[in-house]
């Protein structure tokens, strides 16, 4: 079962981030704002270290599995097709403890860019509505996620019930900056009980990989 929501999930996923990207992308075209890759992303482009950042499942506690390569690519592909800059998408289920962690990194290569994330994020009313939107939830509002200060540049993120076919389940959406990077993580589990692998971990995890990028670190 957990595996057919898996792959619901991914999307809900191409929904969020190409909702994210057709919200900001607007607001460039109108300002007509020459964007002007920094010199940072430039470094870091001709390097390709940005395919570096993401979670592997020697990171995860035992139990977790890997999604098959070829629905990743799907997923890639999919969101490729809508004109994101796509580096990493990963995902991981734990079938017995019924825990999903996915993640999708993006290269938002100009500062025009980041900024433009940067604003969604600081818009908290604004990210629920866009989080929540589609979703077969419960008459519980959605709640701010906590414990995700310190991560990257900026964080936000939400915290839903779900109803998944009868099955309480909470949905927790974290979306992050660090430097050129955006990156979407999802984690799913039952309701009521504690995740094997929080989402504050996977941001973490995710901002230390972007500072061992800029270091050369391992």
């Amino acid at each position: 079962m957990i595996e057919k929501i898996a792959l619901g999930l991914c999307g809900l996923a191409v929904g969020v981030v190409s909702t994210m990207v057709w919200v900001t992308t607007p607001a460039l075209a109108e300002a007509g704002v020459e964007e002007n890759v920094t010199q940072e992303s430039v470094i870091l482009a001709q390097a390709g270290t940005l395919a570096d950042v993401t979670l592997k499942l020697e990171d995860l506690p035992r139990g977790f599995t890997a999604m098959p390569p070829s629905e990743l690519a799907k997923l890639k592909e999919e969101l490729s097709q809508d004109e994101i800059n796509v580096e990493n998408v990963f995902a991981f289920v734990a079938q017995e403890q019924f825990q999903l962690i996915m993640g999708i990194t993006t290269r938002l290569e100009t500062a025009q860019q980041q900024a433009q994330f940067d604003e969604l994020l600081r818009d908290p009313e604004k990210l629920k509505a866009l989080l929540a939107e589609n979703l077969q939830d419960t008459n519980v509002p959605p709640q701010a996620l906590n414990n995700i200060n310190n991560i990257g540049d900026v964080a936000a993120g939400v915290s839903l019930q779900v109803d998944m076919d009868n099955l309480l389940a909470r949905l927790e959406i974290l979306v992050l900056r660090k430097n050129q990077m955006g990156a979407f993580v999802f984690v799913l589990y039952r309701d009521g009980q504690r995740p094997l692998y929080p989402i504050a971990q996977v941001g973490r995890l995710l901002d230390q990989r972007v500072q061992e990028v800029r270091t050369g670190g391992n």
